[in-house]
């Protein structure tokens, strides 16, 4: 399995400081089932920046999150570790976001993640057509994917209260 991640190094290494992590598939069954397998959501993105922004923002939220870089395997991850969440980039090299969508609703279980579309430009009918349980803009706004895993209902409690009780300003 090659998921991504960038690298540790400062970002100074451009797209050739993606490193494998993890580096197995059965790694990241291992590591999800051992952590708190019903928040682990899946980032299916190409671009290493928007990952990471992902990730990041992910987590924040409480998140286990896996990232890769393509739809075939996005389906594998998606077939053996249980998801909450999967966020899709549907223009992606090889298998793109609309035929994974298809599929993921093809194979029987898969389905019950619910799939967030966040690209640049996208036809929101199509996505939700498709599956997709809503549909953001790039660039990502940290409030709007807080408000889609609200209405979701992904967002954790101590999320939302850490949130309430942040100090406006």
């Amino acid at each position: 399995m090659k998921s991504f991640r960038p690298s540790d190094n400062g970002g100074t290494g451009g797209d050739a400081a993606f490193d494998a992590a993890p580096s197995s598939l059965d790694e990241a069954i291992v590591s999800t089932n051992t952590a708190a397998s019903h928040s682990t959501a899946l980032v299916v993105e190409n671009d290493p920046k928007s990952a990471e922004l992902l990730r990041l923002l992910l987590e924040t939220d409480g998140f286990r999150v896996i990232t890769v870089a393509g739809g075939e395997e996005a389906l594998d991850i998606a077939r053996r570790v249980p998801l909450c969440l999967i966020t899709l980039e549907v223009h992606l090299p090889g298998m793109d976001g609309w035929k994974f969508l298809l599929k993921l609703q093809d194979s029987l279980g898969l389905a019950s993640a619910p799939v967030i579309v966040i690209s640049g430009r996208t036809d929101m009918g199509m996505a939700l057509s498709r599956g997709a349980a809503a549909v953001l803009e790039k660039p990502l706004q940290q409030a709007e994917l807080q408000t889609s895993l609200t209405l979701l209902g992904l967002r954790s409690n101590e999320a939302l209260l850490a949130e309430i009780q942040r100090p406006l300003g």
